[in-house]
């Protein structure tokens, strides 16, 4: 019987994958600068990505671009029990995804507006912040405003975790952050470039 539950909870969590991923890839061909990729992130880009953060220290969280939630799922999963994660995706059909998989989350739109949605909440200022956005192909203008804020309200010391997918953005990161690590997942469609960007003291 353990064997048969065992493969019930796989065959539901494969149908529930592509699912998903066919959801992604229908948002992606609809609006392809604000989706960024044809696929949610694999299982190895997310450890990648949450390998990176040190959550014994992480109690103010911010995750920019959220898509269909697989970071989230694994943000709330890590994040201390008085943590909070604040979480952004900019189209509406994603964010009510993950409205509905996540009752009582807070979820907003537009990522530009971070210091809008702090000051709302009274949060000086964040320990970590993960990003997800396709800052490549972003008009330009967006990306500085973005970036600019994430080095404002991020403490000193505190990291920005991001995945790109090529190296275009590590010498814009590097002008803002007092240290960049770049690390490369390869099994992710496509492969990815994660970013490990430091704010300084």
């Amino acid at each position: 019987m353990r064997y048969y539950r065992k493969l019930r909870r796989q065959s539901k969590l494969l149908t529930l994958r592509v699912a998903e991923g066919a959801f992604f890839l229908r948002r992606f061909v609809e609006f392809p600068r604000q989706v960024g990729s044809v696929m949610p992130s694999s299982r190895y880009l997310t450890r990648a990505v949450m390998d990176r953060i040190d959550w014994e220290e992480t109690r103010c969280l911010a995750e920019l671009g959220a898509g269909t939630g697989v970071f989230t799922r694994a943000i709330i999963r890590n994040l201390r029990k008085d943590g909070a994660a604040l979480v952004f995706e900019i189209d509406p059909m994603l964010k009510k995804v993950i409205e509905d998989d996540h009752a009582g989350l807070d979820v907003y739109g537009d990522a530009r507006e971070l210091p809008k949605i702090l000051y709302e909440r009274g949060i000086a200022e964040l320990d970590c912040v993960v990003s997800s956005l396709p800052f490549a192909v972003l008009p330009p203008r967006m990306t500085a405003s973005i970036l600019d804020a994430v080095c404002k309200y991020l403490k000193p010391g505190g990291k920005m975790v991001a995945y790109q997918y090529s190296r275009h953005m590590k010498p814009y990161f590097e002008k803002r952050f007092a240290s960049v690590k770049v690390s490369f997942v390869l099994r992710n469609v496509p492969p990815a470039f994660v970013y490990e960007c430091v704010k300084g003291s």
